[in-house]
């Protein structure tokens, strides 16, 4: 509570506190706001029959506050006063940013549930749980929500980093290079991309169509058609920064806007400048 306290003074961040009650939750909560607005949240004493004093949780996201000064404070105490055994990571959100337009992407329905919200250029599918539980699958108009002048969309995955990479609940998804498709001599009607989907999404095979159907279906699967995955290779990379954080080895940067703002310099009368000049002219 001291080092929290001393925060607001040592760094230019707001720090909100507030309790909570509920079974299952941290009593003490705060969220810590830095200058460029971005934020991450800390909990410490886990309610239950018995508080658990010893307990505290940390929440963020190292794209956006990693770097920070205050963070690396935080993350650094909790580190040096935790046995290397105690320190846990419950569950991330992997984030694979694909630069095409969000209705040129799909996601693949699976035996997990699923949910879709469309609403103007706003168009999300959702796997899994309706929560941050593991397996839980998200594919959103990035331009959209963060307001770009380019096309994004965004998939998010919530893994648990127990999960083996053999295990790993990864959705299929992928997107059309609708570009390239209408710049091509190989043009491919509507009906034939109504059915290019169909077979991707599962429904129904090739093998129903026509021979010439067939062939041109096929084709433009091995053209146009391109799905998103994850190597072993990059899941090990992924991995090990992972739990760098709860090794202290993560190497960050604090960033300038963490100090707090240089108190001003007093008003010097004119008559001091007067004396400086002039010894500055002898």
């Amino acid at each position: 509570m001291e080092l929290m306290d001393k925060l607001p003074i040592q760094y230019a961040v707001e720090v909100v506190h507030w309790n909570s009650f509920r079974p299952g939750a941290f009593r003490e909560q705060f969220s810590i706001r830095h200058q460029d607005g971005t934020s991450f949240w800390l909990g410490a004493v886990l309610n239950g029959r018995k508080p658990e004093w010893g307990r505290v949780r940390i929440d963020f996201n190292p794209n956006k506050v990693a770097g920070h000064a205050v963070f690396v404070k935080l993350l650094s105490f909790l580190v040096l006063h935790t046995r290397p055994m105690h320190r846990t990571i419950k569950r991330y959100d992997l984030a694979v940013d694909i630069p095409v337009k969000r209705f040129d992407v799909f996601l693949v329905k699976d035996s997990r549930a699923y949910i879709e919200r469309r609403h103007g250029q706003e168009w999300t599918q959702y796997l899994g749980a309706q929560s941050s539980h593991p397996g839980r699958v998200k594919l959103y108009n990035k331009t959209v929500e963060a307001k770009l002048d380019y096309p994004l969309t965004r998939l998010e995955i919530t893994i648990d980093p127990t999960t083996s990479f053999d295990d790993l609940p990864w959705p299929a998804v992928y997107y059309l290079h609708t570009l390239q498709m209408n710049m091509d001599d190989f043009k491919a009607t509507e009906t034939e991309r109504f059915i290019l989907n169909a077979i991707l999404q599962g429904c129904g095979s090739l093998n129903q169509l026509g021979r010439k159907t067939r062939e041109k279906v096929q084709s433009l699967m091995t053209r146009y058609v391109s799905y998103i995955e994850l190597s072993s290779g990059d899941y090990n990379k992924i991995m090990n920064q992972l739990y760098g954080y709860t090794r202290g080895t993560v190497v960050t940067t604090p960033t300038e806007s963490d100090k707090p703002p240089a108190p001003p310099e007093p008003p010097v009368p004119d008559w001091v400048r007067e004396i400086e000049n002039e010894e500055l002219s002898m």
